[in-house]
Parts: C-alpha cells; sequence; structure tokens
C-alpha cells in the first residue's frame, strides 16, 4: 500500500457513496444544497473577514454553522479526497489520527486558503479533551460517524483561573458542524459515539496581532459538586488520563459557573459569580 493511500483511509472511493447515501437516508435534499467549492470560498471570505475584524466572532461562529447545514456534504468529501493530505505526526496518548488537508484548485495546484483544514479521525479509543483557546477560531464537521460533542463558554481569565459555562452536549452526525471563538463556546471536548469517526476542521489563527498563533489550554470540566466549584487537573496530568475518563457522562447539575486552573499555576479561585 502507497502512503497516499494510507493517508486517504477512509476517503476510499466507496466511502463517498455510501456518505451520499447516509446523508440522503437523513433526508437532507442533495439537489439545490450549496456546492463545496461555493462553500471553499465562502470559508476565504470569511476567514479574511475575521482577521481584518470586519467580521465579528459571533457573525463567524453562526455563519460557520449555517454553511455546514447548506453544504453538499458528499460534494465536500470528494474534494477532500482530491486534495494534498499529510500526516499530522504521531497523535499524542489518545488523540485522534491527524492528517494536514491541503486544498486544490481544477487545475491541481494548491488553493491558497487563509486558514488551516485537517481531518481528524476516531477509534472508540479516541478523545480530544477538553481545552480552551486563545488567538484562534475553529469550526468541526463531522464526515463519518457520530461524535459528542460538549462546549462551554470562558466567561472570565483570573489569576490561574477560568471562569466558565456549559453551552451545549449534542451527539453530532454527518453534516453537523461545531464551531469555537473567543467570544462563544471557547471550550470544546469531543468524544466519538460509533466505531469509527471523522471530522474536517477549519481553523483561523493569529487573530491578535503581537501575540502567538493560537494557545491551547487544557481542563478538566468534571466532577462539579452542589456549588458547581471543580480542582481540576494540572494539564501534564490531564492529558495522560485514559480516554474512558473523558467519554463518559458530564453532570451539568444546574447552569452553574464553574472556575478551572489553567496550566500557568494552581490557585482556585473561590469567586462566585451569577449564571
Amino acid at each position: 500500500m502507497n502512503r497516499r493511500a494510507m493517508l486517504l483511509g477512509p476517503l476510499a472511493f466507496f466511502s463517498i457513496y455510501a456518505l451520499l447515501r447516509e446523508v440522503r437516508t437523513a433526508g437532507a435534499e442533495i439537489d439545490g444544497r450549496l456546492s463545496a467549492k461555493k462553500w471553499i470560498a465562502r470559508q476565504n471570505d470569511l476567514a479574511r473577514g475575521l482577521r481584518k475584524g470586519s467580521i465579528s466572532q459571533i457573525a463567524w461562529h453562526d455563519e460557520m454553522a449555517r454553511l455546514a447545514r447548506e453544504v453538499d456534504v458528499a460534494q465536500l468529501m470528494a474534494e477532500i479526497k482530491r486534495s494534498h493530505l499529510s500526516d499530522g505526526g504521531e497523535p499524542f496518548m489518545h488523540d485522534p489520527k491527524k492528517r494536514n488537508v491541503v486544498l486544490l484548485d481544477d487545475a491541481g495546484q494548491r488553493l491558497r486558503v487563509p486558514y488551516g483544514a485537517a481531518l481528524f479521525s476516531f477509534t472508540p479509543k479516541n478523545v480530544i479533551t477538553p481545552h480552551a483557546h486563545k488567538h484562534m477560531a475553529s469550526a468541526h464537521m463531522v464526515l463519518e460517524g457520530k461524535v459528542r460533542i460538549r462546549t462551554f463558554d470562558r466567561l472570565a481569565d483570573e489569576e490561574g483561573a477560568l471562569v466558565i459555562r456549559p453551552t451545549a452536549d449534542h451527539v453530532a452526525g454527518v453534516g453537523d458542524a461545531a464551531a469555537m471563538t473567543t467570544a462563544r463556546d471557547n471550550i470544546h471536548w469531543f468524544a466519538p459515539r460509533s466505531d469509527t469517526a471523522m471530522t474536517f476542521d477549519v481553523i483561523v489563527s493569529h487573530l491578535d496581532p503581537g501575540q502567538q498563533d493560537f494557545e491551547i489550554q487544557p481542563i478538566d470540566p468534571r466532577g462539579a459538586g452542589a456549588s458547581g466549584w471543580v480542582n481540576p487537573r494540572a494539564a501534564s496530568e490531564l492529558r495522560g488520563v485514559d480516554a474512558a475518563v473523558f467519554c463518559g457522562p458530564l453532570n451539568w447539575s444546574a447552569a452553574e459557573v464553574k472556575p478551572f486552573r489553567s496550566q500557568a499555576n494552581f490557585a482556585v479561585s473561590t469567586r462566585s459569580l451569577p449564571p
């Protein structure tokens, strides 16, 4: 098996037709849906607008969700299949397998886009552990299987702590997407709910001039008691926790605000905020 065949994996020719059947079975209309090329062009406009500040983070977030509902997912899958895929390296701990995606134009040349793109392939043992973000925005569309997606708003940064609140918890199927910005759903957590699953991610980084391109802050939102306060794990310990721990249920017990330690230090906030 050559290197390209290994990278394509689940994107083999027959998978596109299996995907098309799945979308149709779900009752989606194929005719009249947004073409993959128009979807890619709209992604370019949105990413440039987000970087320039002509599009707000909330508007970008909501538009990404709308585009996911309207795009012809089978066409998008075909565009990804013909793209240039490169190995994202050996997954760390329980992370899913990553492949970087370089989209191609009609002539087979690299398409210059103002965002990064990647595929993440999950097995039941994989999980993207909960984490917060800085200086970036991203959107994640399910292309295969089912993925449980949990999101949280980042309400405030305190000395050594993040103050966050849960916003959603649902199982996403093919064509569903979740977006992340500083202003909305800044923390997310992905766990597969099928034997295999795959997401296609769009990443817009370097949103804050003078800062690093992006920053990832692992957190642990489990185990909230009646008060809603949690003593989270250090980032180094968090990444080593067995994936099964992060695939289990989360106690949503009333939408109280929860603070979490960042990876910078381990001071725990005790300030109570309104929900």
